[in-house]
């Protein structure tokens, strides 16, 4: 999911907080069992550098425009998040790979090389 720029041309102001609203929603996941939705948007708010109430506004949709800065935060903290958890699934591939073929090894595999 790509977002805008609060002031993007051809994009309304409802449909701008509607992504930034998605984002910081993104940004609170993943959402433990019993955990309170001032919980979230406190987790997304210290995740972006917001404060809690500006992240309240922009999560409920209650914001009237989102500065440039705003939107370089979050688009930002939703970056290292993803990067974050690209990483950590190749690095949980590469231990299952890893796991297989030490597997196969033992098993005497011979289409096994390592």
């Amino acid at each position: 999911m790509s977002f805008l720029f609060a002031g993007s041309v051809g994009s309304s102001p409802n449909s701008v907080g509607s992504e930034f609203s998605e984002a910081l929603q993104e940004l609170a996941r993943p959402w433990p069992e019993g955990d309170k939705l001032k919980q979230r948007i406190d987790r997304a708010a210290r995740a972006a550098g917001l404060h809690y109430w500006r992240a309240f506004d922009i999560w409920y949709r209650k914001a009237r425009r989102i500065d440039a800065h705003e939107a370089a935060k979050i688009n930002e903290a939703l970056r290292l998040k993803r990067e974050k958890a690209v990483a950590n699934e190749y690095h949980d591939l590469k231990a299952r790979l890893a796991k297989l073929e030490s597997r196969l090894l033992v098993q005497g595999n011979p289409n096994v090389h390592r």
